[in-house]
């Protein structure tokens, strides 16, 4: 009896050692668990954060680009009218020239017409 209480009392304190020593190595990998993946969710940040500054430089850029893009085509669209304007006023003076001639001409057809129904004082 006392050699069954004895075994009985020595394993119940190597089951209690053993749990200790599971429960601290348990603790000890717990540690590192957590430590893991604080490392983990640091690096992802840092990733994170990079990439967001990446978008936003990719962002600023196309902006940059399209304000660029829309100053050039005012420019061009501001020569081209100016072109416009030009031959349109280029084309209105000859239309003044022209119309200028015409009346000219007129006035001299009508004075030789005028002359030539005159009444000769010969």
């Amino acid at each position: 009896m006392r050699f069954i209480l004895v075994s009985v009392v020595g394993s119940a304190l190597a089951l209690g050692t053993y749990g200790l020593a599971m429960a601290e190595e348990t603790s000890s990998f717990e540690s590192e668990v957590k430590q893991e993946m604080g490392s983990m969710a640091g690096e992802t940040k840092d990733e994170m954060k990079a990439e967001q500054e990446q978008m936003q430089d990719s962002f600023k850029a196309r902006k940059d680009q399209m304000t660029a893009d829309m100053k050039a085509n005012r420019a061009k669209m501001k020569s081209e009218m100016k072109a416009k304007r030009d031959a349109l006023k280029a084309e209105k003076q000859e239309m003044k020239k022209a119309a200028k001639a015409k009346k000219a001409n007129a006035k001299k057809n009508a004075k030789e017409a005028a002359e030539s129904l005159a009444p000769s004082t010969y």
